[in-house]
C-alpha cells in the first residue's frame, strides 16, 4: 500500500467528510474511498475505471482493495489500516497473504501444508 497516497485520500475526506459517500463511486461532488483515490490520482471521475485506477494509485492488493471500497467502511477502518506493524497488513496478513503463524486464509502454509501436514487438494 502506498501510504503517502492513502493518507492524501483520507485527509481529503477528513477536512470535507460532506464530500464522502462511501456506497458510491461517484455520486454528483460526493464520492467514495476509491472515487477520491481515482480524482486525487489525476484521473478524471469514471465507474468504468474507478477500480483499477484507485488500486494503482493506492498499490493495493486485490483484497486490500475489496476491504477499502465495500460500502459499509467506515473512517476508522481507513485510519486502522495505516497502522501496519512488523510488515503485517490490517488483517494481519504479509504481502504474500500468510498470517504469523505462516498460513494463508485457507489455513495452507507456503509448501501447500495445512497445520495436519496433509496437502491442499
Amino acid at each position: 500500500m502506498n501510504t503517502t497516497n492513502f493518507k492524501k485520500v483520507l485527509g481529503h475526506i477528513k477536512a470535507s467528510p460532506s464530500c464522502w459517500k462511501q456506497d458510491d463511486w461517484h455520486c454528483g461532488t460526493s464520492h467514495c474511498f476509491g472515487g477520491w483515490a481515482q480524482i486525487l490520482s489525476g484521473k478524471p471521475a469514471n465507474n468504468a475505471t474507478v477500480r483499477r485506477d484507485a488500486r494503482v494509485f493506492l498499490e493495493l492488493t486485490a483484497h486490500q482493495a475489496d476491504y477499502c471500497f465495500a460500502g459499509q467502511r467506515r473512517l476508522v477502518d481507513f485510519e486502522e489500516m495505516l497502522a501496519v506493524p512488523d510488515g503485517y497488513n490490517w488483517a494481519g496478513r504479509d504481502r504474500d497473504g500468510y498470517d504469523r503463524d505462516g498460513y494463508d486464509r485457507d489455513g495452507y502454509d507456503r509448501d501447500g501444508l495445512d497445520k495436519n501436514f496433509k496437502a491442499r487438494e
